[in-house]
């Protein structure tokens, strides 16, 4: 199943430093969160693919942010399977 996901800038608890830049992805169907260091796109489809590993509901579902730019021609916006 497709399910589009929210992604928002969040500051971060660092390791070495007190606050860093980072995504947030919220999955539209559970409400589960995601975060990344960093506000690349490979932050946000790092986001993308925790929240397939990390699914609450054990489903197999086709995440993507369609804000984000399409990282290879014909593929969706913003979009991550693992498979």
């Amino acid at each position: 199943m497709k399910v589009r996901c929210d992604v928002a800038p969040v500051e971060l608890e660092g390791d070495y430093v007190a606050v860093v830049e980072g995504v947030c992805a919220t999955c539209s169907r559970c409400g589960h969160e995601t975060e990344s260091y960093g506000t690349t796109d490979a932050s946000v489809r790092r986001c993308l693919a925790l929240l397939h590993d990390e699914c609450p509901n054990h489903e197999d579902n086709y995440y993507f942010d369609p804000d984000e730019p399409a990282t290879c021609p014909g593929a969706p916006r913003g979009a991550y399977r693992r498979g």
